[in-house]
């Protein structure tokens, strides 16, 4: 772990100063705000940013306020610096995906998307990927969005159409290694839904629904799907079973691959086992797998 996350991740009252001074200094949400041309709450209490690059996202207000984490950040940092960040306590989520996916992202970094590719989005959650890759392949191309939770999907469309684009097909399935229904753990965060039951403070409200599941193979054939070029797959958890279920469409299409495998499942951690079966299919790790993330980016 980096030292900052250390610092971000403490509690300890003697790391207050620390915290104080570096947060002054060096803070991502001055990242966020340079990025941010307007910042507007709606009228049903959602937050809708325009970025300088014109793409439009909002999100509804978090269920839960903010850890204490993301409120030092901004409570010590300099306001002046931070004018378009608006009430971290309920939209923190949205700042954490800006920052994660348009400042930090490393989606773009090793492989270009081209106008007329067809992308894989699993995991789409509000957007934040699908909506960038969508304007990077343009009306000749197509960006399928897999997201299995409603208040997601709802999102999601709403900054589709923020952004006039039509070129996104969303599929309202989670992904597994073979048909069936499971139960969909509900977090209060909404990009930690899961169908892995992860016993922790992010769960507290229990809300469990069943959700249909299908693997990328089986959706891949019915939809007629070829030659996708790119799959990001960020599913909290679920990677492992949803690579079982892809086995045919990574021998066939081959598509570039980014998988947030950032979990532990069944005490290890997911990368472990994601990584061979990758391997054994041809593919290549484009840098070693960071212990502390676990994102995998591959190709053959």
């Amino acid at each position: 772990m980096s030292f900052k996350n250390k610092i971000a991740d403490s509690n300890s009252a003697l790391l207050t100063p620390v915290k104080l001074l570096y947060y002054r200094f060096f803070n991502k949400y001055y990242q966020v705000n340079d990025i941010i041309s307007r910042s507007q709450i709606t009228a049903d209490g959602s937050l809708k940013v325009t970025l300088k690059s014109g793409i439009i996202l909002e999100s509804p207000p978090s269920q839960i306020p903010a850890e204490i984490n993301f409120t030092e950040r901004y409570n010590y940092g300099t306001k002046s610096k931070m004018d378009k960040i608006l009430d971290v306590n309920k939209y923190y989520f949205l700042y954490e995906i800006l920052s994660e996916l348009f400042i930090h992202s490393e989606y773009f970094t090793y492989f270009d998307i081209n106008e007329g590719d067809t992308v894989i989005d699993a995991g789409a959650n509000i957007g934040g990927f699908t909506v960038q890759a969508a304007k990077k392949v343009g009306s000749k191309g197509k960006v399928i969005a897999i997201e299995p939770d409603e208040q997601n999907r709802i999102t999601l469309q709403r900054n589709l159409d923020n952004n006039n684009l039509q070129n996104v097909e969303i599929i309202p399935l989670a992904l597994w290694s073979e048909k069936c229904t499971k139960e969909f753990h509900i977090s209060n965060r909404p990009g930690e839904h899961t169908l892995i039951d992860y016993d922790n403070e992010l769960f507290t409200n229990k809300q469990v629904v069943t959700i249909h599941c299908e693997t990328l193979d089986e959706i891949i054939e019915r939809q007629g799907y070829d030659k996708v070029s790119y799959l990001k797959m960020d599913i909290e958890g679920a990677e492992i079973e949803a690579i079982k279920g892809a086995t045919k469409f990574l021998t066939t299409q081959s598509p570039k691959l980014l998988i947030e495998a950032l979990h532990e499942v069944n005490g290890e951690a997911a990368f472990k086992s994601i990584v061979p079966p990758l391997q054994s299919l041809g593919y290549k790790l484009l840098r070693e797998v960071d212990g502390y993330r676990g994102t995998i980016i591959a190709k053959k």
